[in-house]
């Protein structure tokens, strides 16, 4: 099933209702610098697609899992960190064949951490945890730490949006 990422933009919870004006708008009523703003939507685009990618393979190949990782950036300060929502979600696991696989994939909202690795059968821990739809969080617009609203987009260049 070869699906484009407009299509799978509208099947995400976050995805649909992320437009990149909603983005940049959000970020110059932060007081955000065009600099910071042009560099954070390079940023988002690239996570967005990322994201894609491992939606696509997973609908693709449903005898798949993916495995929830979250990303950590090295030069913001701990309380900014990845929320606790998100911590507790590591080394989850979420089999392809869920029948709300697409609703219960991260991003779970801009800024959030966690991310999904695909692993397969063989690859699967000994005791694996799998995510249940009670546990997921809701998606929703912004994370919690909101850590990406005073980032120096301009001058860094983190590895997770």
């Amino acid at each position: 099933m070869q699906t484009d990422d407009t299509t799978l933009s509208n099947l995400h919870p976050l995805f649909t209702r992320l437009s990149g004006q909603v983005v940049w708008l959000l970020m110059e009523e932060h007081d955000a610098s065009s600099e910071d703003v042009n560099a954070f939507m390079d940023n988002v685009m690239a996570w967005r697609s990322a994201h894609l990618k491992i939606m696509r393979e997973l609908l693709e190949d449903n005898s798949r899992y993916l495995q929830i990782t979250v990303d950590h950036i090295g030069d913001i300060p701990v309380d900014q960190e990845a929320c606790k929502t998100c911590e507790a979600l590591k080394g989850k696991i979420i089999p392809a064949s869920h029948p709300e696989l697409i609703s219960m994939l991260p991003p779970y909202s801009l800024g959030c951490r966690c991310r999904g690795k695909i692993i397969t059968k063989k690859e699967l821990p000994e005791n694996p945890q799998f995510l249940s739809k009670d546990e997921c969080p809701k998606h929703s617009f912004m994370c919690q730490t909101g850590w990406f609203l005073n980032y120096p987009w301009a001058e860094k260049t983190p590895t997770a949006t």
